[in-house]
Order: structure tokens, then sequence, then C-alpha cells
């Protein structure tokens, strides 16, 4: 049986649960990977990811690469050119680099599938303008929203995202008076209420508040959720699964009937978590 070789690319990839995650998925379909963790210094993505692929089938992306990524590539998804960013590259039948950008997929099915929180109709307020938060709005809105509003520190930056994608309306910060459905924390650091300025009235007993990152305990951005009202929340750990098996199955659909299970995989990792 073939080995292939899967890894991650970017700086920092210590932390990253991606090797673990596939090796799951492999032991569930009876593919043998390998899968490594790849620091790539500033500057020096294309060639790092030229020399991963003299040997390897295929791999991951995360930040800060994601953007050198896309340029990289010889075709994209139109996920990833909505996104400007790539966190999967695989080969095509006739040998060219295909890269596709299943962040905004894997938060969509977290969200419908693992949490069954709506999206359809909903009034969702995503807070942040970076890469994390560009890379899943296409998908959002393909669920069709009520109303998708996105807001950031910089306003500038959220301006931007309301020209790019049909359907985003920008709010500044200051602004922010209005109770939300659902509330989606895109920046990186989980950052809290005095670090952002939001006012609390966002958040009633019936919001839900997911936050994209993920660690051993509740977020700093879902504790202060919490503090304002007694409201769902949930991390970002199920987006990571899920988001993984869409590159599992990208790279492996072809050879496996039926994507893994991901709900064990996120038990797994939950309970794994320091």
């Amino acid at each position: 049986m073939s080995r292939f070789k899967l890894g991650v690319l970017g700086n920092p990839v210590a932390h990253s649960r991606s090797p673990e995650i596939h090796q799951q998925f492999a032991a569930a379909t009876g593919i043998s990977l390998s899968y490594e963790k790849v620091l790539v210094s500033d500057g020096t993505f294309t060639s790092v990811a030229n020399d991963f692929l003299d040997s390897g089938f295929g791999f991951n992306i995360t930040l800060p690469c994601k953007r050198d990524a896309w340029q990289f590539v010889d075709e994209a998804s139109e996920c990833a050119n909505q996104a400007e960013a790539v966190n999967t590259i695989s080969r095509t039948a006739d040998g060219k680099l295909r890269g596709d950008n299943t962040d905004g997929p894997g938060l969509v099915n977290d969200l419908l599938q693992n949490l069954g929180w709506p999206i359809n109709d909903s009034k969702i307020l995503v807070i942040g303008a970076g890469g994390a938060v560009r890379g899943v709005l296409a998908s959002l809105l393909a669920e069709a929203p009520g109303v998708l509003h996105v807001t950031n520190r910089t306003h500038v930056k959220a301006q931007e995202l309301e020209k790019n994608f049909a359907g985003v309306t920008a709010v500044a910060i200051d602004r922010l008076q209005e109770s939300y459905d659902l509330v989606i924390n895109g920046t990186s650091a989980g950052l809290s209420h005095q670090d952002l300025e939001i006012s609390g009235s966002v958040i009633t007993g019936n919001t839900r508040c997911y936050d994209m990152i993920y660690g051993s305990g509740t977020t700093r951005f879902n504790r202060w959720c919490q503090k304002q009202a007694e409201c769902d929340v949930a991390d970002g750990l199920g987006m990571l699964v899920e988001q993984a098996v869409l590159a599992f199955m990208i790279w492996f659909g072809g050879q496996v009937n039926t994507a893994p299970d991901t709900r064990s995989v996120i038990n797994m990792i939950r309970n794994n978590l320091d």
C-alpha cells in the first residue's frame, strides 16, 4: 500500500493538531499516510512548498501563508479565489497544483451539523476583517443570512470587505447597538470586550456566540459573551476538524466511499487539549 506524505506549512506550526486529526481520518478509512509540521520562515513559502512537493502528495497551509499559497498554485477553487487564500493544495489529474479553501465550508458545517445553529435568515455579526474572516464570508453568505454585518477596530478594513462581498455591511464598532442571533469572533487573539470596545447590547440570552479560535477552556471572547447574557457559546475546534475532513476528501475522495466521522475526532481532540 502506498504511503502518502502530507503536511501543514506555516508559522507557527508546533501547536498544530492537524497531524493527529488526519491520522484519525486515515485510521478510519484505511489510508496510509504521514503528516508533518513544516515551519516556513518569512519569505520562503515558495521554496519550502516546492521542496515538500518533491516527495509530498499534498499539504495544508496555515497562517500566515494562505495568501502566499493562493498565489503559488496553478488554479484555485471559487471559494479560494473569493478569499484570496488557500489552505489545501492537491494535484490534479494532469499534474497541476490546485488550491482550495475549506475554512468557510468547515465553519458552516460545524454551525449547522454539529451545533444545530441556523444561518439562513439569521442576523449575524462577524468581528474582524483579516484573512480568517475573509475566508469564511462567502460560505456564510451562501446560506442566505438575513443580515451579515462585519465590524473591525480599523473600520476601513471592514469597508473593504463590504466592497468585495455583496451582502456584507460594515458597521463601525462604536455604532453597534442592535442585538444579533449569531456573533462570530474572527480575530486571531480572541480579544476581550475592553480590547474591542464592543457594546454588550449585541448579546442577549437568545444570541449564539462562536469564537473561531479554541483552547483547553472557554475562550476570552466567549467568557465575555456569557457575562453579557446567559447565551450559548462554542469555540473553533469543530471548524478545525470540519475543514480538515474536507481537505482529506479532496486528497482521498476517489479512494474512500464515505467521509470519516468528525464528531468522534472533535471529542478526542477536546479531551486531549492541555
